[in-house]
């Protein structure tokens, strides 16, 4: 039997599942910049949108990263009039003051809590968009008055002034210190390159920019580094962490260059005159996003979602979830819309057909006479597909209490967002799950015959 023979099976299924029908309708919630991004491109594709925000108005979203948006000539075209198009946009319902407090369901059937002041409603909705702003923490070494991280450098930096200025005084002599905690996160190294050429062209700032590693594999940074070299620039590969001497006006950062020949005579090199040092800061993820996050059981690391989804950009484990901002990965304006745009076009995808055909061979079937109810399968689904219910006979879903008769519990696979991928077949220790389109009956024959 061959591996195509071996998937051809059609499995029995009530023919009521083969096809559902999907809303064309999303809830977007959080307070990111990149949230109207999704709101605005879903709604230019006919998708009706609630927008939920924690602010009295609208543009306040961007307001703590105006000055940023403004700075990068791409970005601003995007951003600058898009509170204007969401306002007279008719498919977008906005909810000012008002944030999600719970969220349950599946793909197509989500049911969320909205409380807007003291007042809470039920929103059903297909699909959901998630867009939150992570905290900044600055690191606890090293501490200096004349130290602002990049949050606070973006309030000062303001693209009508014709100077450049923190605490009254102006900046000729700007240094960048990188990678202080150790995390790794491109966003800082992008920021850097980006802030610096602008402050070189615009304000003939001299810049400097310090790291332990530089994270220049970001779509056309490696490109951006060599102009930024070019443009007079310096940049410094540092052992140990700086140390900031001096007052606020004339700062000095010394330090041993981890780029010298020899590591038994490093080149001592010391940084002074500085009027601002710039340090890379730490996000952590908002409460309400964890919250929700967990709740829909959607994997984090360290409370981002995106490391755990590098190859598809704004996705989550949760079909019909998807998220930008913040949420997805800490990233600098440019690559956050990128994010934003991946993330409200494979949003589109489970939303925007009006019905969606499950692929019935590719996913898992339960046998109830065999489940343990151990909850291995429950626990380990990355999809959240499968739940403890009362079975009545096999592949009869009934919820628990609602027929007389039924004698056991067994975990049920929820077929509209299975993947298929098969986890729960491999893990279930009493081989109570198939792969419906590659049962074990067929693995073994296909193993007899070609192995």
């Amino acid at each position: 039997m061959s591996v195509q023979q071996a998937v051809l099976r059609i499995p029995d299924v009530p023919p009521e599942i083969r096809e559902i029908s999907i809303k064309p309708e999303i809830v977007a919630a959080g307070d990111h910049p990149a949230l109207l991004v999704m709101a605005d491109y879903l709604a230019s594709m006919g998708i009706a949108v609630t927008l939920l925000h924690p602010f009295e108005k609208i543009d306040e979203i961007l307001s703590p990263m105006k000055n940023l948006i403004e700075a990068d000539e791409e970005v601003a075209k995007y951003y600058i009039p898009i509170g204007e198009r969401i306002s007279g946009n008719k498919s977008i319902k906005v909810l000012n003051n008002s944030r999600i407090d719970d969220v349950s369901g599946w793909w197509g059937d989500f049911s969320v809590n909205v409380l807007k002041g003291d007042k809470e409603v039920t929103v059903h909705t297909s699909g959901i968009a998630f867009a939150y702003r992570g905290i900044p923490e600055d690191p606890v070494a090293p501490v200096h008055e004349g130290i602002v991280d990049f949050t606070k450098f973006s309030s000062i930096l303001d693209v009508h002034k014709g100077s450049l200025e923190n605490a009254g005084e102006p900046i000729s002599k700007i240094a960048f210190l990188l990678d202080v905690d150790g995390r790794d996160e491109k966003w800082a190294s992008v920021a850097a390159i980006r802030i610096g050429l602008y402050l070189k062209r615009n304000f003939d700032t001299q810049v400097f920019v310090l790291c332990r590693d530089l994270k220049v594999s970001v779509d056309g940074m490696e490109r951006e580094y060599r102009v930024a070299r070019e443009s007079g620039i310096l940049f410094f590969k540092y052992k140990g962490l700086p140390v900031v001497e001096g007052n606020r006006q004339s700062m000095s950062l010394r330090f041993e260059d981890a780029s010298a020949v020899s590591n038994r005579d490093p080149l001592k090199v010391s940084l002074d005159g500085l009027d601002t040092v710039v340090i890379q800061e730490k996000f952590r993820p908002p409460e309400p996003q964890m919250k929700l996050m967990s709740r829909l059981g959607i994997a984090q690391e360290e409370g981002f979602v995106g490391p755990n989804n590098p190859q598809f950009i704004g996705r989550t484990s949760k079909k019909g979830v998807v998220v930008g901002g913040d949420t997805w990965f800490p990233e600098y304006p440019t690559d956050g819309l990128a994010t934003a745009l991946s993330s409200a076009q494979e949003l589109y995808k489970w939303v925007g057909g009006g019905t969606y055909r499950i692929d019935v061979q590719r996913v898992a079937e339960v046998d109830p006479s065999k489940c343990a109810t151990c909850l291995t399968c429950f626990r380990i689904c990355p999809h959240d597909s499968i739940r403890i219910e009362r079975y009545g006979e096999r592949n009869v879903y009934i919820t628990k209490g609602e027929k007389e008769g039924a004698t056991w519990e067994a975990a049920r696979v929820k077929v509209e967002t299975c993947n298929g991928c098969g986890l729960c077949a491999s893990e279930c220790p009493a081989k109570a799950i198939q792969l419906v389109y590659y049962p074990d009956t067929e693995v073994i024959e296909f193993l007899g015959k070609n192995l």
